[in-house]
């Protein structure tokens, strides 16, 4: 196996051998074709400006700040001042550099990588914040708003933004994979919180403990049913399905009848 490092972490080589809760949610929550075209070399997810933000902030709870200025020129405008997106994530780093307690929760080793066998694959996870010491993993969140509900199209309905980014799920995932990590026993999973910044121009900030063992365990076993078909299609042996919305399908899309208005 591709021994694992922050450098490689994302390349396609690792996709390729290992399964992580990013593309496990693109297999299942997203689109088939899509997630293979990546694992191919065939397509490349352009970041959004919000996410280049929310990978602004990450970067300095790694260390990794100027790594990211140096590499990220769009971030500049020609004066080479910062961007409006970025002042404000400057504040959103400020606003938790502020905070005693919030920064409390990211005291620990930063982007650590462990990888597991699980339900018939390797997968591979890099914790925002490991805390041995505390037995506790913690997710870096930003987003629009803590308190807002947002519009969830899956569910047709207006949600959390912990549900918009199935973080139950990437809170399953990654404690079932550190508890086989560190070889203690079935249920005995470690602490999953998350420290949230708001991406408001007055941030708001919260510590989120996800660490609810029912709902791990269902998230989990979701992921078990799921994972015959997602072996399959790694492997070749089946054909993945186009969901025919996502920037892929559209771009790849190749038209063979007429359709009614009605439809």
């Amino acid at each position: 196996m591709l021994e694992l490092t922050q450098a490689n972490y994302h390349s396609i080589a690792a996709n390729r051998e290992y399964l992580s809760r990013s593309q496990y949610r693109g297999f299942v929550h997203e689109c088939e074709a899509k997630e293979m075209a990546k694992l191919s070399g065939d397509w490349v997810d352009v970041p959004t400006t919000a996410q280049e933000v929310g990978q602004y902030v990450h970067s300095w709870n790694a260390g990794t700040q100027n790594e990211f200025r140096a590499t990220h020129p769009n971030m500049f405008t020609k004066a080479n001042t910062l961007r409006a997106d970025y002042l404000v994530a400057n504040t959103m780093i400020d606003c938790l550099q502020d905070d005693p307690f919030a920064m409390s929760y990211l005291d620990g080793e930063k982007e650590t990588i462990l990888t597991a066998e699980l339900y018939g694959a390797p997968w591979k996870i890099m914790m925002n914040v490991q805390n041995i010491r505390s037995r506790r993993m913690v997710d870096l969140m930003t987003t629009r708003s803590i308190l807002g509900k947002v519009w969830d199209e899956a569910v047709h309905g207006y949600v959390s933004f912990i549900e918009l980014a199935k973080a139950p799920l990437k809170a399953a995932i990654y404690a079932e994979v550190e508890r086989i990590a560190l070889g203690r026993a079935a249920g005995d999973w470690s602490e999953f919180m998350i420290v949230a910044v708001s991406k408001e121009k007055y941030p708001d900030k919260a510590v989120i403990n996800l660490t609810n063992p029912t709902r791990l365990a269902a998230e989990l076993a979701a992921v078990e049913a799921a994972m015959p078909r997602i072996i399959a299609l790694k492997a070749g042996l089946e054909e993945p399905i186009r969901c025919e919305r996502c920037d892929y399908c559209r771009s790849t899309k190749v038209l063979s009848e007429v359709i009614q208005y009605f439809e």
